[in-house]
């Protein structure tokens, strides 16, 4: 008798719609309503359905949660919508400066904010197609993240269908991957028995996890998740914030349930008061609170800066500090060759993470401190990130040695020297230091710059050690059969270096400058200065007072740029660059450009473009931008969500831009 594969796949999908069912119960609301033996048997009965007919796999299926390995790494993908970061507050003052801007921007003496914790996790794009979970990235830069689909998909907590039918047909969820605490004492308490390396904290656990390329590894951390925004609210017919998360939770998403309406400043403020209060109790870590304007129309006034929205802000806890005596002193050499002192602590655990060293920051810094080695110490992990030495008990304090400069490199043993004027101290051999040469030469090759790919901090410490190359200039003659003879570069990383340093040969000015390592000439000088010089000839003559006319380059900046192409052994390095292929590209002299003299301002979110894009080429076709509309604005580019610049464009009668009209314009 023929199989009725249509009545076994309604079997099928009503199996899979049960599990999941009991799987939220269990993951997400923790009020599982069966015996795990009965979960079992419903789990196995799928299984052998699906190893008997695999042609009814379903996507949303449990059993598919954990897929294969990932072979080539993780693929880059662009956000449809931008994930902004956040401005941040650090004390009251900051918090009151922001509420005080909205009741000015919107008018309103009472603010409604929704609060919610800041979990400490890893941020993320979660998307479904009908309802069905469809993708995942990582926030990245913002514009671009990575694809981390395959991982995230084994998070037990997060619905590969939606139940309800009601549902958008693209989905675009904000979201945050975490561990809790419990997990992760279990997961180091295994580590370590095993004798393996523990984890600092959960947040390097969830982030580690989810960009690790073995699933399986993935669905054993028993990593979470909670939603907390709609990506494209817009098309939702939401009218707040609070009606978005509301909706999500009616699917069965996670949603935190300390997330709370703040009507106005005071209640915002005893909000906070109360999450530090439970802080230690909870299941997860946070590191402050996220407050948001509740609706959407006044967040649509307020629009965004370049880097955040202008309508929510991280009001954060105060930093994690803890007590540990200053064992030592060290002096650490950067690119430029200036010299750092670093303080060397016994281990102590800040926030969740082990610290054993420390800024120190300049000898002026210490001195001001007054601290010394054997000294007891306050350590904080600033904006919970960078430890830094914050101040000295001086009750505790017995035996104690002053802090004395080094008078010889740490690495080189030449004479150190300071720099007029400033507590700067550095070491002068620029040429034979070995973190000045192996650094100036990763900058070189960075991202920003030529863009080498495959060039990581040993291997460049292999080809300098092993004198194969000098300085960065030295990259350009580097063929396979000299890397072929170093440990671990094989026939593959290294034609793949190769090719990459062929394709840098190609390089606009602006990028070849910054490359170069000029101190204090960075990004934005080296496209200014790219700007006012039609060649490199014309730039490495030019005297200090011409250099010093430029607009964003003041004096220091200026001898540093008249001084770098006066020595002769920068001169060389160029000109050894330029005869192995190094092809600069110029802007086109003696061309009017398109857009020169004129004034853009961009506000809002593209759907096709990065804002970095837009500013780029339009700076390409000598246009100028700016964050302030005025008179002068030639024109505003529009995006979606645009702030408060979009009607102070109408009332002065700017040219308005939308994004349907960005391909003729760039």
């Amino acid at each position: 008798m023929p199989i009725d594969i249509s009545s076994l796949r309604t079997e099928v999908r009503s199996l899979i719609d049960i599990i999941n069912h009991h799987n939220y119960l269990y993951h997400a609301l923790d009020q599982p309503k069966i015996l795990d033996s009965e979960y079992d048997a419903l789990y196995s009965k799928l299984k052998e359905f699906e190893k008997k007919y695999p042609q009814l796999i379903f996507n949303d299926s449990p059993t598919q949660r954990v897929g294969a390995k990932l072979l080539g790494g993780f693929n880059k993908i662009k956000h449809k919508n931008a994930m902004l970061s956040l401005s941040n507050a650090s004390n009251d003052n900051d918090f009151d400066e922001f509420y005080i801007r909205l009741q000015k921007d919107l008018n309103d003496k009472d603010i409604i904010l929704f609060a919610e914790p800041k979990f400490d996790g890893l941020a993320i794009s979660v998307t479904y197609k009908n309802g069905i979970y469809h993708s995942a990235v990582t926030r990245g830069d913002g514009e671009t993240g990575e694809d981390v689909t395959t991982n995230v998909k084994t998070i037990k907590s997060l619905p590969l269908k939606i139940a309800i039918t009601d549902v958008p047909k693209i989905l675009i969820l904000r979201a945050e991957i975490y561990m809790t605490i419990s997990d992760f004492n279990r997961l180091n308490n295994t580590l370590a028995s095993a004798k393996e390396k523990i984890f600092a904290n959960p947040r390097n656990v969830a982030a580690g996890t989810i960009r690790q390329l073995d699933p399986l590894i993935a669905s054993k951390r028993n990593l979470q998740i909670y939603f907390h925004g709609v990506m494209n609210a817009s098309s939702s017919g939401d009218r707040t914030h609070m009606d978005s998360l509301q909706r999500i939770k009616s699917y069965g998403l996670p949603v935190c349930e300390l997330n709370k309406l703040t009507p106005n400043l005071a209640t915002a403020k005893n909000y906070y008061k109360h999450i530090i209060s439970i802080r230690d109790s909870l299941e997860y870590e946070i590191d402050g609170i996220v407050y948001k304007v509740n609706s959407y129309e006044s967040q649509k006034l307020l629009g965004f800066t370049t880097k955040a929205p202008k309508w929510a802000i991280a009001y954060k806890f105060l930093s994690a500090e803890a007590m540990t005596t200053l064992v030592n002193v060290t002096f650490q050499v950067g690119r430029t060759g200036v010299i750092t002192p670093v303080a060397e602590l016994k281990p102590v655990n800040i926030g969740g993470v082990l610290v054993s060293r420390a800024s120190l920051h300049n000898m002026d810094e210490i001195i001001r401190k007054d601290i010394r080695i054997n000294d007891t110490v306050y350590v904080k992990r600033a904006g919970d990130v960078i430890p830094e030495v914050d101040r000295v008990s001086i009750t505790h304090r017995k035996k104690s040695t002053k802090i004395i400069m080094s008078k010889k490199c740490p690495s080189c043993g030449t004479l150190v020297i300071k720099i007029p004027n400033q507590s700067t101290y550095k070491c002068p051999n620029e040429d034979n230091c070995l973190p000045q040469v192996m650094q100036s030469i990763q900058h070189f090759a960075s991202r920003k710059a030529m863009n080498i790919s495959g060039l990581g901090e040993s291997l460049v410490e292999t080809l300098v050690n092993n004198h194969i190359i000098k300085n960065y200039a030295d990259l350009y003659v580097l063929d396979i059969k000299s890397l072929l003879n170093l440990d671990r570069m094989a026939l593959k990383s290294s034609t793949n270096l190769i090719n990459s340093i062929i394709k840098s040969k190609n390089i606009t000015f602006d990028r070849f400058l910054y490359s170069l390592g000029i101190r204090e000439v960075g990004v934005s000088t080296s496209r200014v200065l790219s700007k006012s010089f039609s060649t490199l000839d014309i730039l490495m003559n030019a005297d200090k007072a011409e250099l010093e006319m430029i607009n964003d380059i003041g004096p220091i900046v200026g001898e540093n740029i008249y001084a770098f192409f006066k020595l002769q052994k920068n001169k060389n390095n160029i000109l050894k660059l330029i005869n192995n292929g190094i092809h600069i590209i110029y802007q086109e002299v003696g061309i009017t450009q398109e857009y020169d003299g004129m004034t853009f301002v961009i506000t809002g979110v593209f759907e096709n473009y990065q804002r970095k894009e837009i500013e780029d080429e339009i700076r390409s076709k000598g246009g100028k931008i700016s964050s302030i509309i005025s008179k002068k604005t030639y024109a505003l580019i529009l995006g979606a969500n645009p702030g408060s610049k979009y009607q102070k464009a109408l009332d002065l009668n700017i040219n308005i831009i939308e994004e349907g009209s960005l391909p003729r314009l760039l």
